[in-house]
């Protein structure tokens, strides 16, 4: 056997041999030492066939052929470089679905269904190169396309160069392959659909790859954390937020034991040092028959925003659980339709029941309404269950675990379904007792304070009162108000209309011996829970008993420095004490009590000083008018008896001078006429004092008086004397007084300013009326010689002048009748001068009206009263 052949046999066995070694794969190697197995078979079985061979044949070498057809694979030989084929065994032809006598001649490339494969085939028959395992589509006879691995070997068949080429029929695998892309690629979109982060895991932990949402998810280094290749330092802790070792991760605990994990809830640790929830999903992946898996698929679905929301809600109502409690509040619930309620254990604290949520009988419920409150809690469920209201806020009184009935004040809302229709009722419960008792306190208190502001007689108020804390305590519960004289030796009046008259009667009696052990200044309030064991109440237990009283407690109500007025007495049917409540009502209207008892004592001192004032003003009154008399008496001797002398002293100097100036000197003339001037001045002041005197006594006359009329009337009389003098009168107005006075008030002021501007060159006088400080003030202005501002104060006085009687002629009384006359008039009068500017002379009068609205504009500085 020649060489060549037995090498071109090795290397078609080799050609063989690789390509199914490659298609087999690495990890499959019990099938790829099978596959040797058969190849090396295969070699030995060509091999002794050729060796038994004595002739080779004349037209092909049978050893070839016979290698050929021993081959399970389908096998060519191509004539180089033209790719005749030259010989072909039976499984080529079932390849190509051509008979083997019609494959002789024909073309390889024929065979090839794309032309760049043809193309590439051709070109390596004209190089008469070898090639391993080149894969392409083989069109068959019968249209059908097969993918075939095909490889090439050059050597010589015969004397001829040719191709051995051995074809391996690879159209299953390209089906599994095509298969396993579009499984992977379905798997790969699906992953890729998915909300949750999807990580596949190796063996040791490392991630291999991820789906889109892992990808996109900033928290996904934090779920790696303890993981190999991952941050160590980050925390890992469970559910309940105790800290978990990197160990126990899902995923490690997946390829440890081999189980897949559901739904574990774990916390890590993000960059930014916040925990982040997540729930995790893991699942091993096995090879077949491996008892460890090779790999690990696991889910992450970020749970931190509910898990923060269920903890929210949590506190929200842990929250509301204590603001119930804080609020003194329990909760209620009823299913629409239902017999029976939920109760919180609050409500039934609130209600004096065991603690502990239950469910109550709705009958029992409304059975423990108060039957006044049932109508109004009726109507309320009825608008609730028509849907004309979806909240209630309805006050009732119900039963409390002791019998009575409490004041509750009921909350809630009316849920509805989708149709609208009610579904349950949901309502807080809170005890207003106090509360209701306290309002009731307020109106009580300011019905009190009204009937003591009013001037009701005590003896009714205390009555009321009585009345009044009798109806804020129990219905065993008798009051009573004892009121004691100013000295506090016996009671004067017993108020309690709750109590019989005998027992009010005998507590009168009774009440002055008890002051002094129980009500002393400054004592507080006494309490008996039980009077017949109370020695210091012997002497009137009899008269308890007969009114049934058991216990007992006084309060005294004191007035001003802590003396005891009288007290307020409860009595009380059974053994009792007053709780803290009941001791802040009563201790309110007790206020009021001592209030009334100090508004009495008040009242009584004030009548008593009203009385001491009437008999004081009557014994003045008395002395006032025997000065008066006294007062015209001395007048009628000064206007007579003065007078008289005066008058002789006057009329003998008048004669004197008549008969006896021809016999008298210069100087004897000249004391002759100051005797008569003095006389005639003494007589002025006389009249002027007469005048002053009597304008404090005389009564006034009250009527209309136009200021414009009198001044002018004034005026025109006293330029007769004057008619030099420019006197301008302004548009004054009216007001209410007497006439006269008002007269001699402007004959007065008129007067002293044409007396005191006679002097000056253009002599002129002028009454206007000004504002000052809102108030119109008349006014009389000069411009005469005016004086120093510094003696004004003493200008208003009797006898006070600011110039000699040689200058200006006058008394010094006029400016003082002029202010006691303003005075009178409710007014006021001051000035403002200086010397050689002259002087302005202003007053007010209580109800002077100007002619004309002057506005507000500050005035001149003033000085006078």
């Amino acid at each position: 056997m020649q060489p060549v052949v037995i090498r071109s046999i090795a290397c078609c066995l080799f050609a063989v041999w690789l390509p199914g070694v490659f298609l087999l794969g690495l990890e499959a190697w019990p099938a790829q030492a099978a596959w040797t197995l058969w190849c090396a078979a295969c070699a030995t079985a060509l091999v002794w066939r050729l060796r038994g061979d004595a002739e080779p044949r004349a037209s092909a070498p049978d050893p070839v052929r016979d290698i050929a057809e021993g081959i399970p694979l389908a096998i060519c030989i191509c004539a180089l470089p033209d790719g005749e084929i030259l010989f072909a065994n039976d499984a080529m032809s079932d390849l190509t679905g051509v008979l083997r006598a019609s494959l002789s001649g024909r073309s390889l490339g024929e065979f090839c269904a794309e032309a760049q494969d043809r193309v590439r085939l051709e070109q390596a028959l004209r190089d008469g190169r070898a090639f391993d395992a080149v894969e392409l589509p083989a069109r068959r006879d019968d249209g059908a396309v097969r993918w075939v691995s095909v490889s090439g070997r050059p050597d010589l068949f015969g004397a001829r160069p040719a191709l051995f080429v051995v074809c391996h029929d690879v159209t299953g695998q390209k089906q599994a392959q095509r298969s396993l892309v579009a499984s992977e690629q379905r798997f790969r979109v699906l992953l890729g659909a998915l909300s949750e982060a999807v990580v596949l895991y190796d063996a040791e932990a490392r991630m291999l790859t991820s789906n889109r949402a892992a990808e996109s998810c900033s928290w996904l280094e934090a779920a790696h954390a303890g993981l190999p290749g991952a941050r160590m330092d980050r925390k890992l802790c469970d559910e309940q937020g105790r800290p978990l070792p990197h160990s126990r991760h899902p995923v490690m605990l997946s390829l440890s034991c081999g189980q897949p994990a559901h739904d574990v809830v774990m916390g890590a640790e993000d960059a930014g040092g916040q925990i982040r929830w997540l729930n995790v999903n893991t699942q091993p992946l096995f090879h077949a028959g491996a008892s460890r898996p090779y790999a690990v698929v696991a889910s992450y679905w970020d749970l931190t925003a509910r898990i923060r929301a269920e903890r929210a809600l949590r506190a929200s109502e842990q929250r509301y659980a204590l603001a119930l409690r804080g609020m003194n509040e329990g909760l209620i619930e009823w299913v629409a339709g239902g017999d029976a309620l939920y109760a919180s254990p609050r409500l039934l604290q609130i209600m004096g029941h065991d603690a502990g949520g239950r469910r109550i009988r709705v009958k029992d419920f409304i059975a423990g309404i108060h039957p006044d409150d049932k109508p109004a809690w009726s109507a309320v469920l009825f608008d609730l269950m028509r849907g004309r209201s979806e909240h209630f806020q309805q006050e009732l009184r119900m039963r409390h675990a002791d019998g009575s009935h409490h004041w509750f004040m009921l909350r809630g809302a009316m849920q509805r379904d989708a149709r609208g229709r009610a579904r349950r009722v949901v309502a807080t419960v809170a005890d207003i007792s106090v509360r209701r008792r306290l309002e009731q306190a307020d109106v009580a208190e300011r019905e009190l304070l009204s009937l003591v502001a009013g001037g009701v007689p005590l003896r009714q108020v205390m009555a009321r009162l009585a009345m009044l804390i009798e109806g804020l305590l129990d219905t065993e519960a008798r009051v009573a108000v004892l009121v004691f004289d100013g000295a506090r030796d016996k009671v004067v009046d017993v108020s309690g209309p709750g109590l019989s008259e005998s027992f009010r009667a005998g507590m009168g009696e009774l009440a002055g011996d008890m002051v002094a052990e129980f009500v002393r200044d400054g004592a507080g309030p006494v309490m008996y829970d039980d009077v017949a064991s109370v020695e210091a109440l012997k002497p009137c237990r009899a008269l308890l008993s007969s009114e049934g009283v058991r216990a007992l407690w006084m309060l005294p109500l004191a007035g001003r420095g802590g003396a005891a007025l009288g007290y307020l007495a409860v009595y009380h049917r059974q053994p009792w004490r007053p709780g803290r409540s009941d001791e802040d009502v009563v201790e309110r209207l007790a206020d009021i009590a001592h209030l009334a008892l100090e508004r009495e004592r008040g009242a009584r001192e004030v009548r008593e000083l009203h009385e001491s004032l009437e008999r004081r003003v009557a014994e003045r009154t008395a002395m006032l008018e025997q000065a008066n008399r006294e007062l015209e008496a001395f007048s009628y001797s000064v206007s007579h008896d003065l007078r008289s002398p005066l008058r002789a002293i006057n009329g003998f100097a008048h004669l004197l001078a008549e008969h006896a100036e021809a016999s008298l000197d210069e100087e004897g003339r000249d004391m002759l006429g100051r005797i008569e001037r003095g006389a005639t001045r003494m007589g002025q002041l006389i009249d002027d004092i007469l005048h002053f005197s009597r304008v404090s006594r005389v009564d006034m006359a009250h009527a209309e008086i136009d200021l414009d009329a009198l001044a002018a009337t004034v005026a025109a009389d006293l330029l007769e004397q004057y008619p030099g003098t420019q006197l301008d009168i302004a548009p004054i107005g009216v007001t209410q007084g007497d006439q006269a006075m008002l007269r001699q008030v402007f004959a007065n002021l008129i007067g002293n300013a044409i007396k005191f501007s006679s002097r000056a060159a253009q002599p002129r006088v002028e009454i206007y009326v000004a504002v000052f400080d809102g108030s119109p003030a008349i006014c009389v202005r000069d411009n005469g010689v005016g004086f120093d501002m510094a003696h004004a104060d003493r200008l208003f006085g009797v006898f006070q002048r600011m110039h000699g009687v040689d200058e200006f002629p006058g008394t010094g009384v006029g400016l003082a009748i002029v202010k006691r006359i303003v005075e009178r008039h409710g007014g006021r009068i001051w000035v403002d001068a200086s010397p050689g500017n002259g002087a302005t002379f202003c007053f007010t009068l209580a109800d002077f009206t100007p002619a004309d609205a002057l506005p507000g504009s500050p005035g001149i500085a003033r000085t006078g009263t």
